[in-house]
């Protein structure tokens, strides 16, 4: 089941995650070659030892897999099939994880085109956690796609994740549960965030309130892990506010061919645009929804 440990993995995209997954991968002894459209961000992975390049059909040449960790879609198709995409690499073995929150077609319609153009195969494989958890080795991995591909990656995912999930051969179910959970992030976020407002407004010490929710069934990684910091003001991203927004929009666009409901998300969707329109809030971790709801209710008074 296991990658060779001689082989190279390519990494397309350092961002936060990207750099998590990059810097894991290159203190458990992988060698990496790294992509990046900003290449300000290269120098500090180039000096950890990774082997940085222009393009990513280049890098492809020059990888056994890659995973791609980009913004959206649009950024997903550019690396892929633009000129000089990893399509155009001779590399018509490689195998690409994908980890970039995209819709189950969107994920489904990649694979297909590398199948058909290069012989190349896409596993769809999003994963829940942040940076910190990408460098400790704590992701949890949802991948789907041929088996034989998620094996021969099985330890470079191991490397990375505290849990790995195989769906199955068809590509984007794993995209479909991703968008599930970030959906309930969003709402919980916010439930989280009209609770510490309503405590305010009471004349209850918001940290007394914090203590007393992390102390009973409600609590969840977000009041642990982002609750000090709300009360803090500290937003430091480490999932922007607007790519919150993003998914959201994504999951709200399934809803029509799925011919279903989800008028909570809805609600979510849009509470989630009006706070990204605040250019200070947009650029923010999705915790900052709570100073949009925060302002919107000193504003009231």
């Amino acid at each position: 089941m296991n990658l060779d440990h001689n082989k190279t993995v390519g990494i397309v995209g350092i961002g936060m995650l990207g750099a998590g997954i990059t810097e894991r991968l290159i203190d458990q002894g992988t060698r990496i070659n790294i992509y990046n459209r900003d290449k300000t961000k290269l120098k500090y992975f180039e000096n950890l030892g990774a082997k940085s390049f222009d393009n990513p059909c280049s890098l492809a040449n020059e990888s056994d897999c890659i995973i791609t960790c980009v913004t959206n879609f649009e950024s997903l198709k550019d690396v892929l099939f633009d000129k000089q995409g990893i399509v155009e690499s001779h590399n018509s073995e490689l195998i690409i994880a994908d980890c970039t929150t995209i819709r189950p077609n969107q994920s489904s319609y990649c694979s297909k085109l590398l199948k058909e153009k290069k012989g190349m195969t896409l596993l769809s494989a999003p994963v829940m956690g942040g940076p910190s958890d990408a460098k400790n080795g704590e992701l949890i991995a949802m991948i789907c796609g041929d088996k034989k591909s998620f094996e021969k990656m099985y330890s470079t995912f191991n490397k990375i994740s505290r849990h790995i999930f195989y769906l199955g051969e068809d590509n984007g179910i794993s995209n479909s549960i991703k968008l599930a959970l970030n959906l309930n992030i969003a709402i919980i976020s916010l439930a989280f965030s009209e609770g510490i407002i309503f405590a305010i407004h009471s004349g209850v010490d918001p940290k007394t309130y914090l203590n007393i929710f992390n102390h009973t069934k409600l609590k969840t990684g977000i009041s642990e892990n982002k609750g000090l910091k709300i009360l803090k003001n500290d937003f430091s991203p480490s999932f922007f506010l607007k790519n919150m927004l993003k998914d959201l929009d994504l999951v709200m666009e399934d809803t029509q061919s799925l011919r279903i409901s989800l008028p909570i998300t809805s609600l979510s969707q849009q509470l989630f645009r009006a706070a990204s329109n605040c250019n200070d809030l947009k650029d923010k971790d999705y915790s900052a929804v709570f100073q949009f709801l925060d302002k919107l209710n000193k504003s009231c008074n």
